[in-house]
């Protein structure tokens, strides 16, 4: 990330109004950044929110919603912080669902876990790359340790043929969204800018407990490592971070012709190639 944006980034930060989003708020605030947060539900239930990131210092506030069940919405969503800002410093892909019980499908035809926790925020990201590279910004995606245990085929990405587990489908869209950061910094199209994957730990959310026994941590802690990744001064080049820590990803990730196509093949499902 450029350093001379490092004392009021403009933040973009997904999935803002619950678990380690909110915290992730909360701490960007206290740090003075200019804040545009994003969650599915209206704006005038997040009123308290807003007065929150206010109180606790933020620079500025802008509250956008968009539910990402539907592509377009997030098209709508890039639409609209381009309204408000020409510059992005840092995007933190951090909305996520749980895979659900039974594989279901959303009005675009893609798995829907797939889709809120991938597909999503890759058009997301690409409908801001102007913003990014005007920034020489960051882009963070937050993943999860699930990913190093799964494996994706890119020919069936919506698990039209892959056995459906609602773990199964969580953990392949996270593996594809750290495919995706190292991708962003090797791959895609110049000027490139910064961009990091991180699985903030096992935290104790909603979406744990949908999916799994354990207990886990505070959503703070996972929001202090979502945070470092963000604002840390040195350029992370795609890498993937256990918590606050490089890490080797699954093996998938760091093979150049599995990603190209992986990402052919997500550009297919977009609304259109972006």
């Amino acid at each position: 990330m450029d350093s001379s944006s490092t004392a009021r980034p403009t933040v973009v930060l997904t999935g803002a109004t619950s678990g380690i989003g909110e915290h992730v708020a909360h701490l960007l605030a206290a740090d003075g950044a200019r804040l545009i947060v994003h969650g599915p539900q209206p704006p005038e239930s997040q009123s308290s929110l807003l007065d929150r990131l206010t109180q606790l210092g933020a620079g500025d506030v802008h509250y956008l919603q968009a539910d990402f069940d539907q592509l377009a919405a997030a098209d709508r969503l890039a639409g609209h912080i381009t309204d408000i800002t020409d510059r992005v410093h840092v995007l933190i892909n951090n909305a996520g669902r749980p895979g659900p019980p039974t594989r279901q499908l959303t009005g675009d035809g893609n798995e829907r876990t797939l889709q809120t926790n991938y597909l999503a925020p890759v058009l997301l990201t690409a409908r801001l790359t102007p913003l990014l590279r005007t920034a020489r910004g960051r882009v963070v995606h937050v993943s999860s340790a699930t990913h190093l245990t799964t494996s994706l085929d890119v020919d069936d990405l919506n698990m039209q043929r892959a056995p459906y587990s609602s773990t199964g489908a969580y953990s392949r869209s996270k593996l594809a969204l750290v495919a995706h950061a190292r991708w962003l910094t090797e791959q895609a199209p110049e000027p490139r800018f910064d961009a990091v994957s991180v699985h903030p730990g096992v935290i104790r959310t909603p979406l744990l407990h949908a999916m799994f026994t354990i207990e886990g941590d505070s959503p703070s802690q996972g929001a202090r490592h979502v945070k470092q990744a963000a604002l840390a001064a040195a350029s992370w080049n795609g890498q993937y971070l256990d918590e606050d820590t490089p890490a080797q990803p699954n093996p998938a990730a760091l093979d150049a012709e599995w990603r190209n196509r992986l990402m052919r093949h997500t550009f297919r499902l977009l609304p259109h190639d972006p």
